[in-house]
């Protein structure tokens, strides 16, 4: 690697680095991780003086000696990482992505590890994650953030500044809130809508203007409301903006009819923006026979009709007048895009050079949507460029960005929708957002904040899952798992394990199937997995031996070394053996009656020699065991594979004489909708949730009929998958309701 540190280039506080790359990519990694160092640098620029050769240029804000010192560091790490960022990187090389991700990963460690004296600062896009934020407020660390954030909110970083809010509005810094608006109002308005944010400036207005009786206060904080509101009700979030409102400005006053009103055009509208789009619909109407000329009460008129779902009808107001007008235009492109009618938006605004980046953007997500993504990502980055970050503009602009591995960019943009519109993201975001994470995007987080992000595309369930491709599943199950089983996190590991295994016996991957359960016996031998955690991960797999025959030897062998394990702990140790050991056997007995012989001739050989030796074992007295009577539980199974859901219902009614039993099975298996699962659950005693194949819809609907207070019985989610487990866990709630 070739670089020369030029004093005199940039401005007072900065000088310039030439760097001899073979390629971008070798040059964008160097420039990246100065970035991370802690250095403010320019964007990366081709060299086109020629000086030696030298291929890329870029500006640093740093003194040459400290900027020198870097670069050193990066040439050390060059040579101790050569065979990975070799020069001789070939074209087929570069498109590897696999080996990209573990590159990158291994440069950031490096760095870190070289640079561990002086950590660097954390991005603004760590921040902005509420998980993230909290944690760094507990730690103490306010005052460190705050002087960065206002650093970088002062170079117009939007990101940035929707952090330095939320930091603001968690420490109750409510003053600085205020002042910020002052400051910053036009950037403020440009930050991508949300509830949140609108929720957290205008409360703060209000409370400023409860404690110093500010009228200013007030008027701000109707002032942001009112230019947020309607793209909020466009995003479905108006309602807790709208209560603020009526509950602060104008608690006793109603709104007044247009009828009755003597206020400007301009303030009526203003006004009726403080009413339910349904409600003031009649008013709007009324406005518009009045004035059948006004854009501005069509428009409104117009966008109560489409947050209504009355399209049509919103389509036909936008028609009626001049579409020339960009407001209109961008308006009118919204709904026809938001109402999957693409190439009309297309044909709405042409391709020209002297087109607003508000319309290129729009423009830009309908050639997304019908598939031209080369020539959707140019119109997309204008209308990013200039701050415009609608969530038409955002989503596909995100997935633009992850698809052609520009991590950092694709990280602000996906940050941006997780804060204002995580509900629009879709399975595949959730991979994208993991990925990014993995490969650096989000900057140098640990690998707990990595698995996290992980950790989100499962919470979707099997049925989102299976709409990616089925190497993009392995993929994120199997890397999930390698790095759960780097940290010393059993519980997590567990259900890491849990996933993986169902999943490749799901997909008959049975030799992949056999390598996992191989290394799930050495981590038991190095006691970092107990026999009862093992047991209960075979349970799992155990229903899927009928499509995968060959794993019935396996899951014997294994059932019959974990029984003979827990006799010979149990002797050893003079305890009673666990409870998991009576599943076990009658499983064993399932899949080879023949082979629960063995083990109880070799039990009672185990305590016969003990008892020679003087130690008494301490064995259950099965008859005094209370007999567990079911027959007047009414049971809802929720989730969980087929053939799971099956056994256990037989083990439950032939062991405990199960009453009645209600199944729902998971919307990989079913079409799910709350009315049917109300339907179906609501005179259950107990509805007992079993994860893994349950879908993201499903577990929403069943939190969300729980919170609503509609449901009779009792929602218990089950922390095993397993048959043994689940019926002992359903036990245990009985005896102890």
């Amino acid at each position: 690697m070739q670089y020369e540190i030029v004093s005199k280039l940039g401005g007072d506080n900065q000088v310039g680095l030439r760097l001899k790359c073979d390629n971008q990519l070798q040059a964008e990694k160097i420039h990246r991780t100065l970035r991370q160092e802690g250095f403010w640098v320019s964007r990366l620029m081709p060299n086109n003086l020629n000086s030696l050769n030298y291929t890329h240029f870029l500006f640093v804000t740093a003194t040459e000696t400290r900027l020198r010192e870097a670069m050193l560091k990066i040439e050390v790490l060059c040579s101790v990482g050569k065979a990975e960022i070799s020069t001789n990187y070939t074209q087929k090389q570069v498109q590897a992505t696999q080996n990209f991700k573990s590159w990158q990963k291994q440069f950031i460690q490096v760095v870190k590890q070289l640079n561990s004296d002086s950590p660097r600062p954390t991005s603004s896009v760590q921040e902005i994650d509420s998980t993230r934020l909290q944690q760094q407020i507990a730690a103490g660390k306010i005052t460190q953030i705050e002087e960065r954030l206002l650093q970088q909110a002062n170079i117009n970083d939007s990101n940035a500044l929707r952090t330095l809010i939320a930091l603001y509005y968690r420490t109750n810094k409510i003053e600085e809130i205020v002042e910020l608006c002052k400051a910053k109002r036009s950037e403020i308005l440009a930050l991508p809508t949300s509830g949140r944010l609108v929720e957290q400036l205008v409360t703060a207005h209000l409370q400023h203007y409860q404690q110093t009786n500010n009228q200013e206060s007030l008027r701000a904080a109707a002032l942001i409301a009112q230019e947020f509101l309607p793209e909020l009700e466009r995003l479905r979030q108006a309602n807790s903006v709208r209560k603020l409102l009526h509950q602060t400005l104008t608690p006793q006053e109603p709104i007044p009819t247009v009828e009755g009103a003597t206020l400007p055009l301009s303030e009526r509208l203003t006004q009726l923006l403080e009413i339910e789009p349904a409600e003031r619909i009649s008013q709007l109407e009324s406005l518009k026979q009045k004035y059948p000329k006004a854009t501005n009460v069509i428009l409104a008129l117009a966008e109560s009709y489409a947050v209504t779902d009355n399209t049509e009808k919103a389509i036909e107001l936008y028609q009626s007048v001049p579409i020339e007008i960009e407001e209109v235009k961008i308006r009118y492109g919204k709904l026809l895009l938001n109402s999957d009618r693409h190439q009309e938006v297309i044909d709405l605004i042409p391709d020209s050079e002297d087109i607003s980046p508000a319309l290129a953007g729009l423009r830009g997500a309908a050639l997304y949507r019908v598939g031209q993504e080369p020539q959707a990502l140019p119109c997309l980055e204008k209308a990013w460029k200039a701050n415009n970050r609608s969530i038409e503009i955002l989503l596909p602009l995100a997935r633009l960005w992850a698809s052609r591995q520009k991590l950092e960019q694709a990280a602000v943009a996906y940050q941006d929708l997780l804060e204002t519109s995580a509900d629009t993201l879709a399975v595949e975001d959730y991979v994208h957002i993991a990925e990014i994470a993995d490969g650096g995007g989000f900057g140098d987080i640990s690998d707990e904040e990595v698995i996290s992000y992980y950790d989100r595309c499962l919470e979707y369930g099997w049925s989102n899952l299976r709409h990616l491709p089925t190497s993009k599943q392995a993929e994120l199950l199997k890397r999930r798992f390698s790095l759960r089983t780097q940290l010393n996190d059993t519980e997590q590991l567990i259900n890491a394990y849990a996933d993986w295994l169902e999943w490749l016996a799901n997909e008959n991957r049975f030799e992949q199937l056999a390598e996992v359960l191989t290394k799930l016996r050495t981590q038991v031998q190095e006691r970092k997995i107990n026999l009862k955690q093992q047991f209960e991960l075979l349970e799992i797999i155990e229903p899927f031996i009928s499509t995968l025959p060959q794993l019935r030897s396996l899951l014997i062998n294994d059932y019959q070394s974990i029984a003979f394990a827990e006799i010979e702990e149990a002797v050893r140790y003079e305890r009673s053996e666990e409870a998991f050991l009576k599943g076990l056997i009658r499983a064993l007995w399932f899949l080879d009656s023949g082979l629960v012989q063995e083990v109880n001739e070799y039990r009672q050989q185990c305590y016969a020699q003990t008892a020679l030796l003087g130690v008494q074992p301490l064995l259950e007295d099965d008859t005094t065991t209370e007999t567990i009577n079911l027959s007047s539980l009414r049971l809802a199974l929720v989730g969980g594979h087929e053939a799971t859901r099956r056994e256990l219902i037989r083990e439950l009614k032939e062991s405990y004489s199960l009453g009645n039993t209600v199944e729902v099975a998971p919307s990989s298996e079913a079409y799910v909708n709350r009315s049917t699962v109300h339907n179906k659950i609501n005179n259950c005693d107990l509805i007992a949730v079993i994860t893994g194949y349950m879908g993201h819809d499903l577990s929403k609907i069943i939190s969300e009929l729980k919170k609503d207070g509609v449901l009779i019985g009792e929602v218990l989610s089950l922390s095993c998958r397993g048959k043994s487990g689940v019926v002992r866990e359903i036990l245990n709630w009985w005896s102890g309701r």
